[in-house]
């Protein structure tokens, strides 16, 4: 009785092992288009609204949105602007990162 069972359950190994990582590449990739679609959607808003005068990096880790923006510190109109924009396009809890941007050579 035991050697059946075990015959069958090392015959079904593999499959299981597969359809687990078919399943779990599936959830990654799902992941990864809601973050793409979020970045996306909150570039085109700050296009919308202000131009194209910075460009945030959405990530998200541990069902957290994390927004990273690289803005003039010495135009704050500008800056508060932004942040208005990034908390319409993300009504839920976000960690939002400023960093400084880099003046242009010219």
């Amino acid at each position: 009785m035991e050697i059946p069972l075990v015959v069958l359950v090392v015959m079904l190994l593999p499959f299981a092992t597969v359809v687990t990582l078919l399943r779990l590449a599936g959830r990654l990739e799902r992941t990864r288009a809601a973050v793409i679609a979020r970045q996306i959607a909150l570039t085109d808003a700050i296009h919308r609204d202000l131009g194209p005068v910075v460009s945030p990096w959405v990530t998200r880790r541990g069902g957290r949105w994390r927004v990273s923006v690289a803005v003039p510190f010495d135009r704050p109109a500008l800056v508060e602007a932004v942040l208005a924009v990034v908390q319409r396009a993300f009504p839920e809890r976000f960690e939002l990162v400023l960093t400084p941007r880099e003046r242009s050579a010219s």
